[in-house]
């Protein structure tokens, strides 16, 4: 079945390597629990401070991605649709960091007190 006119792109990558994507995704992600749950002291506060200071930038995007939503009175607005075209990028970009913080802090629950 064709999809695309050139590729079938994702689709046909699965089909073939859904196998291999499956173990390398459960090897990162058990080296990834692994590293926090063996994370302790100096360490520790370093990826606490990066995990609240991703948070911190993440939002910052986000509200300056929405300050011209506020500035025209409209505080109850989600999504993408509701910030200007040429803020869109800053507003992904600033999910993106802020959910990238959130992870890394959850990672952190995992640790050693």
């Amino acid at each position: 079945m064709e999809t695309h006119k050139k590729t079938n792109g994702l689709r046909t990558f699965l089909e073939n390597f859904w196998f291999l994507s499956v173990a390398i995704v459960a090897l990162v992600t058990s080296q990834a629990l692994e590293f926090f749950k063996n994370l302790s002291g100096t360490p520790w506060i370093c990826f606490l401070t990066a995990s609240f200071t991703l948070m911190i930038f993440g939002g910052g995007l986000i509200t300056c991605a929405k300050l011209p939503v506020y500035r025209s009175g409209r505080f109850f607005t989600f999504g993408l649709k509701s910030v200007p075209k040429n803020l869109q990028r800053f507003y992904r970009l600033g999910w993106c960091v802020f959910l990238f913080g959130v992870f890394l802090a959850l990672g952190l629950l995992l640790s050693k007190p």
